[in-house]
């Protein structure tokens, strides 16, 4: 895994910008550090080594036949697949062992055609020297982040780009204005769900798209469309338990190529317990690493411990306690932009620990959005007989109670979702979508509470990011899941993953997100895809040939933070203290949100989630340069 960026053009001082983009990025890449420079293109690029640990596979890399440059970020599981059938059909030479050179290969003998052979995780820009254009792609799922901004010099329009909005910062001309669209998506969501940054001019490259920036024109194109994958069909596979034990295999297996050790995040929950038990055959010597916490109701580590037990495989536990939470500062501005699931925090220590041992780590990222596995999906299913039946009005009336219903600071709220889905019944907007709504934080009452007056007058009629409802879609379960891809796992799941990991030199590979095993799925009767209370139930025809019954059939826990908790004591003071100063006071209403404090700490209300997002906000805003 490594960090790329750049931009086009000679500029002055080009040397000393490409340097400053370059040094945010050196946790993704501590292992080498290259640029290029030119008078049409700089280029830049920090590596973490793990295909081909030789120096000759340090980027950027120049292709010695065509001229053309590449810097890449991420890893490509077919690249030797790709590599025979070049050399078979073009009698390629390779100066490399490793798949960054079959990239640039791939691009000089079959064009931009070539993405859609690439079967990974990826990000990167080549620079092509015959046609004096930059080609910027990225993989289908989103898995790699690329930023993008664009700059005038000398009258003309040119384009930066990087992994990291850190790293863009440094870039020419970079506009430090906040998007008021995107700090309102933050507040409501959790993250930014926008193609748009937490910065005016500044964007995400779209996932399997390839951008080319030629003659002061930038121009997008999709190498693959997911809504076409949602489609109704006149004919769907039916369901084969040996077929699809084939590609999930082939898919673990191909995220196990590597040239340093490979370990994997084991939770004990169905997801990296049947990675755990699949990697276990191509590598006897495999390890697992764990995290627990401290508070009880949230320690899962058991279950981790009896999934280790039963594959005979050695598990490492690290145990998360306040004096980690001191370093909560680094984790959210790691990101580049706010980001508060309370699970960055697991994720980052996880991280941290881990990289102590191994240097790649497979997870279970996305087998929730694959396998159709939220409690949400079930959630909404029930919502829309609801409304079907026109029995709603019974719950209008009892929505009015929602605000008496005890509050729990535990890991499964059963009392939090009864409220939320209680909550729901109030919305009248015609397009509500309801998938969507159960993880959002805020809506524009709760934003009224805990804004400044004259700021929450200026967000309140911005319309943010919104799932479209797609009627050529298959059904409604498809319209959830599609919503799902498209923006929880994509711009919170996999960013989170990517930058918390990274911020710790730590590459993570996830199975689930495999083109060949996505493509199997989608094309399976949803009937059979999507049982409402028997979730994941394609996941556990297989898992049940690997795993204790306990283990495969073991409700969804998630990897949330008792950070409810937390605010009752370690982070009590850094919040206050980042709520006090001029930053913040021109944001926020002081008095409402101290309220809320006192109301977590008194056990009224669990106002943990709430906290999380204001604490996380107040963090970015106290540490970086911005104009409001």
């Amino acid at each position: 895994m490594c960090g790329i960026c750049g931009f086009t053009s000679k500029i002055v001082d080009q040397k000393k910008h490409i340097e400053e983009m370059l040094s945010p990025l050196k946790s993704r890449g501590p292992d080498a550090e290259g640029t290029f420079l030119s008078d049409e293109i700089s280029l830049g690029h920090t590596r973490l080594s793990i295909i081909d640990l030789n120096d000759r596979s340090n980027q950027p890399l120049k292709d010695k036949v065509s001229g053309n440059i590449i810097v890449f970020n991420g890893e490509i599981y077919n690249f030797k697949y790709i590599k025979s059938e070049l050399i078979d059909k073009f009698n390629c030479k390779f100066d490399t062992q490793s798949d960054t050179e079959v990239i640039l290969k791939s691009y000089t003998y079959y064009g931009l055609e070539c993405f859609n052979k690439l079967e990974g995780m990826f990000a990167l820009a080549i620079w092509d020297s015959v046609q004096q254009r930059l080609v910027l792609a990225r993989d289908r799922f989103g898995e790699k982040p690329l930023f993008y901004s664009s700059f005038n010099n000398n009258g003309k329009k040119q384009i930066s780009f990087s992994s990291n909005l850190n790293s863009l910062k440094f870039s020419p001309n970079f506009n430090h204005k906040i998007n008021t669209k995107s700090l309102k998506s933050y507040l409501v969501n959790n993250y930014v769900n926008n193609q748009e940054t937490f910065y005016e001019g500044s964007f995400n490259v779209d996932p399997g798209s390839f951008y080319i920036f030629e003659k002061n024109q930038l121009v997008k194109k999709k190498y693959f469309n997911i809504h076409e994958f949602y489609q109704k069909k006149e004919k769907y596979k039916k369901f084969n338990k040996d077929e699809f034990n084939e590609v999930l295999n082939n898919s673990i297996k191909s995220r196990l190529i590597s040239d340093v050790d490979v370990g994997i995040f084991l939770s004990g929950g169905l997801d990296s317990s049947i990675i755990a038990s699949i990697a276990k055959k191509y590598n006897e010597n495999i390890k697992t690493f764990t995290l627990g916490f401290e508070e009880k109701t949230y320690d899962e580590s058991d279950k981790a411990e009896i999934v280790s037990e039963h594959l005979k495989i050695r598990n490492q536990k690290f145990l998360l306690n306040d004096k980690d939470l001191l370093e909560i500062d680094k984790i959210v501005l790691s990101f580049g932009e706010p980001m508060s699931d309370t699970s960055i925090i697991p994720t980052y220590f996880l991280s941290k620990y881990t990289k102590q041992n191994v240097k790649v780590c497979l997870t279970g990222d996305g087998g929730d959005e694959l396998f159709f596995g939220y409690d949400t999906y079930t959630a909404s299913k029930v919502f829309e007989l609801i409304k079907k039946y026109k029995l709603n009005f019974v719950f209008n009336k009892i929505s009015k109670l929602s605000n008496s219903i005890p509050q729990r600071k535990t890991k499964i709220n059963i009392f939090y979702a009864i409220k939320k889905f209680l909550e729901a019944f109030k919305n009248k907007d015609e397009n509500f979508f309801v998938h969507e709504f159960w993880r959002q934080i805020n809506d524009n009452s709760s934003l009224k509470k805990i804004l400044n007056k004259n700021f929450n007058n200026d967000l309140i009629d911005i319309k943010t990011q919104k799932y479209n409802f797609n009627d050529t879609v298959i059904d409604s379960n498809s319209n959830n899941n599609l919503c799902d891809f498209q923006y929880f796992l994509e711009r919170d799941i996999l960013v989170k993953s990517d930058r918390c990991s990274m911020a710790n030199s730590l590459e993570l590979r996830s199975p689930f997100l495999s083109y060949e095993l996505f493509k199997y799925i989608s094309n399976i009767d949803p009937h059979e895809k999507f049982l409402a209370f028997n979730k994941k139930n394609i996941l556990k025809t297989s898992a049940f040939n690997h795993l204790p019954k306990s283990i495969v059939n073991q409700k969804k826990r998630g990897f949330n933070s008792p950070v409810s908790y937390w605010f009752n004591g370690v982070f009590n003071e850094m919040f206050l203290d980042l709520l006090k100063t001029d930053k913040t006071k021109t944001i926020f209403n002081i008095q409402s949100i101290e309220n809320l404090l006192i109301e977590n700490k008194n056990n009224k209300f669990d106002n943990g989630n709430v906290l999380f997002n204001i604490f996380c906000l107040l963090i970015w805003i106290n540490n970086n340069k911005f104009n409001l």
